[in-house]
């Protein structure tokens, strides 16, 4: 396994906007050609309050790793004002988008816009004269389907197929019927009010500007549920085109994570469950007989002649929670593992892009 322990800076140390350790240009200042922009989706577990230290574990996570944005779930005004103080106290300024509720984009670039729609916001940033829309989302944890195969259910509520269920274990095994789970995945809205935000983001892509976007989706992408992965993860047999994920990447969007790094046996890159050293184990699974590993929390950019996508990464242990016990991750992901307190239940990811004034 790769892992990446680096310490990215001393968590006291004060860091300006875009490239680490280089501040943003000042009026009368040549802009630089080329300026790093690194960008995390970050769940913090209802504000790091279910381990002990885990608020601070949140603001020493981004005080360590140093992303420019950052994509926030299981967030909400009071969690994010805390953050930006914690931050503050370690020598750190970041704005936020003031979204009335859940999920917010903070960002060390002064934010020029913003909007809000539901289980998505937006804060349109500038990066010495380039703008960049970026997408914040945070979909229905229900319909959480992908546990059909693994023999659970996923929380779809009556009177729908499978409701009768709840989050228990299944009685009959596992339901691998595809048809049934895209239905109950698009019933789920969560295609229905991304596709509402790509409207916006194509609107924004008119009007010039760079767009990127993730979130915590709670449903996989297509690109893990294939062929290659049909016995694997106790997928038990199913390929799942599953619907979100493909609706971004029609729309001309590529996730950052398997781009870098292509391959979902090798790389699976699951980003949930985390495992928190934390936390009993009890707390951080929902199907304690299954592998219900999955990738659920995503980056994506959409390609244009001013953005590279340079790396990708996953931050978080390098353990997972696989039928009820902390398993060491086999595969070959690329891990920035914490020294500090971890605060969430989820993984974080990491994207790293370079940005061009002149493409």
């Amino acid at each position: 396994m790769v892992r990446r322990r680096e310490l990215l800076g001393m968590a006291g140390a004060v860091v300006g906007a875009g490239l680490v350790g280089a501040p943003a240009a000042e009026a009368g200042e040549p802009r630089p050609a080329r300026r790093s922009l690194k960008v995390m989706q970050f769940n913090i577990w209802l504000g790091g309050s279910r381990v002990a230290g885990g608020r601070a574990g949140i603001a020493d996570t981004i005080a360590e790793v140093r992303p420019d944005v950052v994509l926030l779930s299981e967030s909400n005004p009071q969690r994010v004002a805390d953050l930006l103080a914690d931050l503050a106290e370690r020598g750190l300024t970041f704005y936020d988008n003031a979204n009335p509720s859940d999920p917010a984009v903070i960002s060390r670039y002064p934010i020029v816009d913003r909007a809000s729609f539901r289980s998505w916001s937006k804060a349109v940033i500038s990066v010495d004269g380039t703008e960049v829309a970026v997408y914040s989302g945070h979909l229905n944890y229900t319909y959480y389907v992908n546990y059909l195969p693994r023999g659970y259910g996923g929380g779809t509520p009556a009177p729908l197929e499978t409701s009768e269920y709840g989050w228990d274990e299944i009685p009959t095994g596992p339901i691998t019927d595809v048809d049934l789970i895209m239905r109950l995945n698009e019933a789920s809205g969560r295609t229905a009010v991304t596709k509402t935000m790509l409207a916006d983001a194509e609107a924004e892509r008119g009007r010039g500007r760079l767009v990127i976007l993730g979130g915590d989706f709670n449903e996989p992408s297509f690109r893990d549920w294939g062929h290659r992965t049909r016995d694997l993860f106790d997928h038990n047999g199913t390929v799942v085109e599953w619907s979100t994920a493909k609706a971004i990447e029609d729309a001309g969007f590529r996730d950052t994570y398997r781009q870098i790094h292509p391959d979902p046996v090798r790389t699976p890159g699951f980003t949930w469950p985390s495992d928190n050293a934390g936390a009993e184990t009890g707390q951080l699974t929902w199907a304690p007989k299954a592998d219900e590993r999955d990738r659920i929390d995503f980056v994506y950019y959409h390609p244009d002649s001013r953005i590279h996508l340079v790396d990708s990464v996953i931050v978080g242990p390098s353990t997972s929670i696989v039928r009820n016990e902390r398993v060491e991750e086999s595969g070959r992901d690329p891990f920035i593992e914490p020294t500090w307190t971890w605060p969430s239940d989820h993984k974080a990811v990491l994207s790293t892009f370079r940005l061009n004034r002149h493409a």
